[in-house]
C-alpha cells in the first residue's frame, strides 16, 4: 500500500499480486516441510551410524589378526592400543547419533504440536467466522487476517471483545463436551 498513490487502507490488493497464505495454512505448511527435512537428516545418520559401526567391527577385527600374526613388540602394542582408539571413538559417534536420533524425536513431538496448533485455529476461525457472519464476500472463505487493526485509532479498545471472547469459550465448551 502506497499513500503516495491514493491508495486507501480498504482497497483489495490488486489481483496480480500473490494471496498470502492464512496463518494456520503456513503453520501445517511449516510442519510438513519440517517433516520432510527431518526424514532426510534421519536417513544420512543412519548411514553415518552404519559406517561407524562397520569401522568399530573392522577395528576389532583388525585387533585379533595382528594379535595372532606378528610376534609381540613394543610397536605392535602401540598398534592394538591405537587399533581399540579408533574402535572407542567409533562407540563414541554411534553413541552421538543415538543422541541425534532423540534430538529428532523431540523435534518430531514439535512439529505434531504445531500442525495440531494449526488445524485449532483453522476450527477457531470456522467457527468464528461462522458465528460472526461477517459481511464482507472475500471474508467468508478465509480466515480472520487482523486487517481491522490497521483502521483502529491506538488508545481505542476493542469494541466487540466480550463478544469475540464468548464465541471463543462457547467454541471450545463445544470442542470439549463432543469428545
Amino acid at each position: 500500500m502506497n499513500p503516495n498513490r491514493g491508495e486507501s487502507m480498504n482497497e483489495q490488493p490488486s489481483s496480480s499480486q500473490p494471496r498470502t497464505p492464512a496463518i494456520p495454512d503456513q503453520l501445517i505448511q511449516i510442519a510438513h516441510e519440517q517433516e520432510g527435512g527431518a526424514e532426510r537428516v534421519i536417513s544420512q545418520m543412519e548411514v553415518v551410524q552404519n559406517s561407524f559401526e562397520e569401522i568399530q567391527n573392522l577395528a576389532r577385527d583388525c585387533q585379533e589378526i595382528l594379535k595372532r600374526i606378528v610376534p609381540p613388540s613394543d610397536d605392535l602394542a602401540t598398534l592394538i592400543d591405537k587399533m581399540e582408539s579408533i574402535a572407542l571413538h567409533a562407540d563414541n559417534g554411534t553413541y552421538n547419533v543415538q543422541g541425534v536420533y532423540d534430538l529428532f524425536q523431540y523435534q518430531d513431538i514439535v512439529r505434531q504440536k504445531l500442525e495440531k496448533v494449526g488445524h485449532r485455529l483453522i476450527d477457531v476461525s470456522e467457527y468464528i467466522l461462522h458465528n460472526l457472519q461477517p459481511m464482507a464476500q472475500e471474508t467468508l472463505t478465509s480466515a480472520s487476517s487482523g486487517r481491522d487493526i490497521l483502521e483502529r485509532r491506538v488508545q481505542e479498545p476493542d469494541q466487540v471483545k466480550p463478544e469475540t471472547d464468548a464465541i471463543i469459550a462457547e467454541f471450545f465448551s463445544k470442542l470439549r463436551s463432543s469428545k
